[in-house]
């Protein structure tokens, strides 16, 4: 068999051979397009009828279920404003069959995906077929009407080996002057032949030469003027409604949250009529120290602490407690009722009985520190329960039930929006990032506002303003480029989200109205504050004022401290035992419900402010740390990318 072995060799190299050409050739190809045609049919109504051939090769690299076309639907009238052009979808084919597609808007147009998610397709050549009707492309002149139109789009990321573009005007009108331009965006070469068809009824636009990536192919053809007939005053304000569909969406949709939330404060948010205010020399009946400030504030705004330390205060001036100051740490000790003391808890005030109830559940001393802040919080807790139990909707109603149905109608809007507004997949996705963001600024410009206004401190409320500031700043120098690039357009949706956001959140405070006895009771405890914060000189000019002792200071003291006018009260305290009372008497005072070395029998009024202050301090600071997990709240002429229609696309 010696004349085999030859042979068999001979046919292993051929294989070879033929191997290595399979594996250069596959190596060679590349994914293209092989030949761009577009039709554009000129309807006497401006309307434009695109058919667009593109025939590709597909190695499965960048094409492998398909090929995706992107479809630019924006342009800037003469005045520079951003229009939209109208734009329907009628077939898209894949060798003449029809193919499975999406369409997906996005920034100023369309992105239409051809093919199917599930099928990956061989290597070959293919040919898509789109179709589609496109309005407001025709371009108006004093004495000629015009098509310019970007047939290929210069954003393909394929080479395309020829391409072509046929213009056809509305029957009986002739083209008298026509140019292409091809290359990258802004290029005015020109390798391109033009045909005139049909008598001029169209003109066919041949390429030259390839194009490179992102290098497309425009057409300019003229007609006669009145070749296409201009947009009526009905289709002007159609297309006014087309461009400011989302603005017109979101404005309505404002505004009728804004009018649903008016009607229900001039129905239920309404302040009832203050009355005539005039001193007070007592407190009004059965309102305790901690309730005169629950009603001022409407609530507590600062955890309850200040109502707490003065019914602490009121507790202790009553004879129930002493307040003792001796290392730093306040520390209430329970009076013994077999020592004299007040007995039971009974006849107290809600506030100041949980308070005695709590205290005698801890033995006869309880010092307020971090060690038992735990316990501070139990006290804290059922204090304002007490409170709010006896207190709620007697005095104020907030109302918050309205806010339900403003927060309905806020969803609803937005709903619109999305549905009726024309809103690109970008504008969707980023609406409801934008409105977390709009939550989160707004409720914590109110937490901040309410510490701004408590703080006292003109270097704290410096820096408070800086601090917001800066925050501010760094906010916007980070969301103003997304929302730009992501709205195409003005920020639409944040300003949108905020308006909402801010219209709920500042009705929610709003709404909230005294009622006719809470109204009275404020009246009440607007006079008394009056009194408490007068000179001595001015109160002893009162008609009918009572006269200064120390039993009288002490009694309005927790209403003083409940009021925040505690050092103008204790003023007027010390100017009554300098003068009136004399010297002696002066310093002699020493209060009996208290225990420290903070108080000076010289300094009356700063002794009572640094006592009041410490204690609500004491309360607050003694809490635990939150835990970390927790939740708080044509001057230049043409160019190749010029014109309507244009975009691109590659494979997907």
């Amino acid at each position: 068999m010696p004349g085999f072995r030859p042979s068999r060799q001979l046919a292993a190299l051929v294989l070879g051979f033929l191997a290595l050409i399979a594996a250069l050739d596959s190596a060679l190809a590349d994914e293209r397009i092989l030949n761009f045609g577009s039709t554009i049919v000129v309807a006497r109504d401006g309307t434009l009828t695109v058919t667009e051939k593109i025939t590709v090769t597909a190695e499965g690299r960048d094409i492998r279920r398909g090929i995706y076309r992107d479809i630019p639907l924006t342009f800037e009238d003469a005045n520079g404003r951003e229009k939209k052009a109208g734009f329907e979808l009628k077939e898209v084919l894949r060798d003449g069959s029809p193919e499975p597609h999406t369409v997906k808007r996005a920034s100023g147009g369309v992105r239409i995906y051809i093919g199917s998610e599930d099928l990956f397709l061989q290597s070959g050549t293919y040919t898509y077929t789109l179709s589609y009707e496109t309005t407001r492309q025709i371009r108006f002149f004093d004495d000629h009407d015009e098509v310019y139109w970007n047939a290929t789009g210069n954003e393909w990321i394929f080479p395309i080996d020829r391409a072509e573009a046929r213009v056809i005007l509305p029957l009986g009108e002739r083209a008298y002057q026509w140019i292409a331009y091809t290359g990258s965006y802004g290029s005015k070469e020109s390798s391109v032949t033009a045909t005139q068809e049909d008598g001029g009824n169209s003109v066919l636009f041949k390429t030259t030469r390839g194009l490179g990536p992102r290098e497309g192919l425009t057409v300019v053809v003229a007609m006669p003027k009145g070749a296409v007939a201009p947009p009526t005053s009905e289709q002007e304000a159609a297309y006014f409604l087309m461009d400011y569909r989302a603005e017109i969406i979101g404005s309505l949709g404002v505004l009728l949250v804004l009018a649903y939330y008016l009607v229900a404060w001039w129905q239920v948010g309404r302040d009832p009529p203050k009355g005539v205010i005039f001193p007070r020399f007592k407190a009004p009946d059965d309102l305790s120290p901690a309730l005169a400030n629950y009603v001022t504030k409407r609530g507590f705004g600062d955890g309850g602490w200040t109502a707490l330390s003065a019914a602490c205060l009121n507790l202790a001036v009553k004879g129930h407690m002493i307040l003792e100051d001796l290392d730093g740490d306040l520390t209430l000790v329970r009076k013994p009722e077999a020592a004299g003391g007040p007995r039971g808890w009974k006849d107290l005030p809600k506030g100041e009985a949980a308070v005695k109830k709590w205290l005698g559940d801890r033995g006869e001393r309880f010092t307020i520190n971090k060690k038992n802040g735990s316990s501070v919080v139990t006290l804290g807790s059922r204090f304002r329960s007490a409170i709010e139990g006896e207190s709620r909707s007697r005095y104020f109603k907030k109302n918050w039930g309205y806010v339900i149905p403003g927060g309905i109608l806020s969803a609803v809007a937005v709903v619109a929006l999305v549905a009726f507004g024309n809103l690109s997949d970008e504008q969707i996705g980023f609406l409801i990032p934008v409105f977390v963001i709009g939550i989160f600024l707004t409720v914590f410009s109110v937490n901040f506002g309410k510490m701004f206004r408590r703080s006292g401190n003109v270097v704290a409320k410096i820096a408070a303003v800086f601090m917001i500031f800066g925050f501010g700043m760094s906010i916007l120098a980070s969301a103003v480029p997304v929302i730009f690039s992501s709205s195409g357009g003005l920020p639409l949706l944040p300003v949108l989200a905020v308006v909402l956001v801010a219209t709920n959140l500042l009705f929610y405070f709003l709404l909230g109205a005294p009622t006719a006895l809470g109204r009275q009771v404020l009246d009440e405890i607007e006079g008394l504050k009056l009194y408490l914060s007068v000179a001595e000189k001015e109160r002893m000019n009162m008609e009918g004022a009572p006269e200064m002792s120390p039993s009288h200071f002490e009694t309005l003291l927790p209403y003083a401290v409940a009021l925040g006018v505690e050092k103008p009260w204790s003023n007027a305290f010390q100017a009554w035992l300098l003068t009136a009372a004399g010297a002696a008497v002066a310093a002699s005072y020493a209060p009996a419900w208290y225990s420290g070395h903070v108080f000076d029998t010289h300094n009356i009024a700063g002794s009572m402010k640094d006592v009041t202050s410490a204690m609500a301090g004491s309360f607050s600071t003694s809490l635990p740390a939150p835990k970390s997990s927790s939740s708080g709240f044509s001057g230049g002429g043409g160019f190749s990318g010029g014109g309507g229609g244009g975009g691109g696309g590659g494979g997907w």
